[in-house]
């Protein structure tokens, strides 16, 4: 008796949380619609609603208009402010706060210069999530979620390694809540999980490869449409694969990583070794503004490092683990149509016969602005994902 019970509980909770998901996935839909896409029966999908109401996830908005014969459906909208997150991007020059919400966006709040020691960062984060916490309604708040550069041990919410800025095996749950959880994830990572949530077109895909390009170069690896991070949590460090043994010096300490090619910080490196003047307070913004000035002359040579430099990586990450797709995130979002497509043709021509030599490379469409803000969302939906159980 006791095991058919726990048989029911069990069912029903993976009942709300497919539900769920779908609402979440479209934010306005109708109870025929959920149950259609659910395969459950229309009565189990309208209780489940109803407690949803009552529990604040969800919204009835509006009565859809229809050709169908019969009763009209009324639709139902995800209640985004149902529950809230704080969202925090640590940039190697620069960290951004935020409010993450239900429907998985985010919102920008404040951003600061990052301090170069642990201590001082902490100090400073404490300081700026602290006057968000404030507007947060306690019984809607999941928790801090956190985007790293860095080597991540998700389990323990532990900082192993972050080579930029020097860190190592560092906490920070410690300094910002005992009452609230704290969650990490790699940046790469992070932009994978809200580049697959949001793009249509990987939906039916499991082998991705997210090329995170910013100061350094991180890689988010789905296999089997499962994050693969690895027994160290250092699986996606290909930003340290080494390309030249006596290359430039890196900050892990080794000589020769692709980040120290590809990385916005080595291409603007070389534009201003060359003598260009770009504009932009740190190396994002002035990467960015080389992709601006692509048609202009004196930037082709970069234009074409930038293809040549990405390409040597990818063609490795190819031969490598066989991904369906490469996704371009962070600043190299933003590479011209014309770059993107010498790019793809680069690594076509140097992959692995067997791979069909059909590999796509594509932009990711969240950070088509050029504000690499898809590890923010991937934060955002992190978090609820870690929390879904406690409120279905």
């Amino acid at each position: 008796m006791i095991n058919r019970k726990l048989d029911s509980e069990n069912i029903g909770k993976s009942n709300r949380r497919l539900v769920l998901q779908l609402l979440r996935k479209n934010l306005i839909t109708t109870r025929r619609d959920l149950a259609a896409a659910s395969g459950l029966n229309p009565s189990t999908v309208t209780k489940i609603i109803r407690e949803f109401l009552v529990a604040g996830l969800c919204n009835e908005v509006s009565t859809e208009v229809t050709d169908r014969i019969g009763r009209k459906a009324i639709e139902l909208r995800l209640n985004r402010k149902a529950y809230l997150s704080i969202v925090v991007d640590i940039g190697v020059e620069e960290t951004s706060i935020g409010k993450g919400y239900f429907d998985g966006t985010t919102s920008i709040i404040s951003s600061f210069k990052t301090p170069s020691t642990f201590e001082e960062f902490t100090k400073v984060l404490v300081e700026n999530t602290g006057e968000i916490m404030k507007k947060i309604p306690k019984y809607k708040f999941l928790g801090y979620s956190i985007s790293v550069p860095g080597m991540v041990d998700v389990e323990q919410s532990k900082i192993v390694y972050v080579p930029h800025l020097g860190w190592k095996d560092v906490f920070l749950k410690d300094s910002l809540s005992k009452r609230y959880p704290v969650v990490l994830d790699n940046e790469a990572n992070l932009s994978l999980i809200a580049e697959k949530w949001n793009n249509p077109d990987l939906a039916g895909l499991g082998d991705i490869v997210f090329v995170y390009v910013s100061e350094g170069i991180g890689c988010g690896i789905m296999l089997g449409g499962q994050i693969h991070r690895g027994r160290d949590y250092s699986a996606g460090e290909i930003g340290h694969m080494t390309v030249q043994l006596d290359g430039p010096k890196c900050y892990c300490g080794n000589s020769g990583c692709w980040e120290t090619f590809a990385s916005s910080e080595a291409i603007v490196r070389k534009a201003q070794s060359s003598g260009l003047e770009l504009k932009g307070s740190n190396n994002n913004e002035r990467y960015l503004d080389i992709l601006k000035n692509h048609e202009k002359s004196e930037y082709s040579f970069l234009i074409e490092e930038i293809e040549k430099s990405l390409a040597v990586g990818i063609v490795n990450i190819v031969n490598s683990l066989d991904p369906e797709v490469i996704v371009l995130g962070g600043v190299a979002s933003m590479i011209p149509e014309e770059a993107l497509k010498r790019l793809t043709g680069i690594v076509n021509s140097k992959v692995l016969y067997a791979t069909g030599q059909n590999i796509e490379v594509r932009r990711s469409i969240l950070d088509t602005h050029g504000k690499t803000s898809s590890n923010m969302i991937g934060a955002a939906l992190h978090i609820i994902e870690r929390r879904v159980d406690d409120f279905i």
